[in-house]
Formats: C-alpha cells, sequence, structure tokens
C-alpha cells in the first residue's frame, strides 16, 4: 500500500480537486493522509464530506496554524502512516490519473523517486475552480492555455526509468520505502523558514544513505494550481545557509526529527 501524504494549507478548494482526481486513479491500494499546517474550517468541512464521499481511506492531521510548520506536520503525518511506500504532494497539485501507479509500478527498497508538475496558468485554473469538476487537461488545451511546463504533461509509460544523479526531489512530488525515511530520522526540523532547504536537505540525506534517485518524468505528472508566488531573497538566503551548513556537518540522521513525535 501507498499513503499519500498531502500537504495543505488554507486552500480547501485545490484539496477538493486533489481527491477528486486521486478517485479516479487507475491504482487505489492508497491510504491519503492529509497534512493541515493550520486548523482551517473551511478545510475541515471539505475533508468531513470527502471521508463520507470517496472510496479510499482518508486521514486527517493538523495542529494550530504558528507560522511556516509544514515540517513538524510531515513528520507526524510519516508516523501515522500505514502504507510500506511514502508519496508526497502539495496541497496546490491534482493528479494525472496514472500518478499512483506510476509510483506504484516504479519503487523498490534502496532507492527514491521523484517527478515533475505542469505549471497551469491564471486562466486555465480560474475555468477549473470555476466549474469544481475536475477534467484532466488534454495537451492541446494545455498549449491553448496560458501554463507552461506544458511537456510535463506528455504520459510515456514505455521510456525507460532513468537514475538521475544531476537532479533533485521537489517536495510536491516524490516517494520513497517508509523506512529509509525512519532512518535518516524524517525531515528536519531546524527548517522553519520556506522558500528554500526542507526537501533539498531530506534529498542529499537519503542519498547520503546510499540510495538511488529516480526519475519518473512524464510517468507521475501532476497539474500545478496557479496562485500568486510568495518568494523572500532574505528568507531564502537563510534558508541556503542553514542547508550548506547541514552539508558540510555531514550527519545523514538528522537529529531535531521524527523520533520525538
Amino acid at each position: 500500500m501507498i499513503s499519500l501524504i498531502i500537504a495543505v494549507y488554507n486552500n480547501a478548494q485545490a484539496l477538493d480537486l486533489i481527491l477528486q482526481s486521486i478517485q479516479v486513479q487507475t491504482f487505489l491500494d492508497v491510504e491519503v493522509i492529509i497534512a493541515e499546517d493550520g486548523e482551517d474550517p473551511n478545510m475541515k468541512e471539505c475533508i468531513d464530506a470527502a471521508i463520507k464521499r470517496y472510496s479510499f481511506s482518508i486521514k486527517h492531521i493538523s495542529h494550530p496554524d504558528l507560522g511556516f510548520r509544514k515540517i513538524v506536520i510531515g513528520n507526524k503525518a510519516i508516523q501515522k502512516a500505514q502504507g510500506e511506500y511514502l508519496v508526497f504532494i502539495d496541497g496546490d497539485c491534482f493528479l494525472h490519473p496514472r500518478f499512483l501507479e506510476s509510483y506504484h509500478k516504479a519503487m523498490r527498497p534502496g532507492n527514491f523517486y521523484f517527478g515533475r508538475r505542469v505549471l497551469l496558468g491564471n486562466d486555465i485554473t480560474k475555468r477549473i475552480y470555476e466549474t469544481k469538476s475536475l477534467t484532466i487537461p488534454s495537451f492541446m488545451s494545455l498549449l491553448r492555455s496560458d501554463s507552461t511546463q506544458i511537456r510535463e504533461s506528455l504520459y510515456l509509460p514505455f521510456l525507460p526509468i532513468k537514475e538521475k544523479q544531476d537532479r533533485e526531489i521537489w517536495g510536491c512530488n516524490w516517494g520513497v520505502y517508509k523506512q529509509h525515511v525512519l532512518d535518516i530520522n524524517g525531515f528536519d526540523e531546524d527548517y522553519i523558514l520556506p522558500c528554500f532547504g526542507e526537501d533539498l536537505d531530506i534529498d542529499w540525506r537519503l542519498a547520503a544513505l546510499g540510495l538511488k534517485r529516480y526519475s519518473l518524468k512524464n510517468k507521475a505528472i501532476q497539474y500545478h494550481l496557479h496562485h500568486r508566488q510568495i518568494w523572500d531573497a532574505d528568507i531564502e538566503a537563510q534558508g541556503r545557509t542553514l542547508y550548506d551548513a547541514k552539508r558540510k556537518n555531514g550527519l545523514m540522521r538528522c537529529l531535531n526529527g521524527i523520533v520525538k513525535h
């Protein structure tokens, strides 16, 4: 079984679309764990309705909104997961129907995996939100839209899965055997700021453990709903400084991780 961990924050509309996209997956031996970095009443209402509506298992964990604590709730979600494998996505990305199938076919102990995403434009995102009913956009409709990274939408199952030592995971689309995450003590909770670090940090520590990194590009496809990007150069710089110090220190098993939960 796969435990699909969805990191969410104050966007019940997007979560509703993600859950719709899970219902039509070609592989459904899955439990969904919604890891909410906050306690939004709209989110709870959406999840309560989804538990009654959908056939797959849905679990919800949350904590008070006290700033950026995505890493903390992520570690709690890992502890709650019952699946042998974990797949992580963000709460603003819905899934191609063969997303979970692609991870299921690929994943093996000793490796970790990543996919990429189509960046939907503002216009097509508005149309999707307005209809409240999910239809996976075709390649031609994406070409006619204001979307970018459109080539990522091509589903190419016949291409071999390749090891990628020159790439890094992004927190919105990656998967790994659960035990490997426990072996490195989960996410490092020293990362208390957004913008940079927490996904790159777990990437290098998994590689240091001896795992090989594989790309599921054009297989594990997701669609990122457009929103205003919040980015702060000073916050990013702080994240880079912490990340560089962690790499230099070389501790594969972080000190401030999942064990304390």
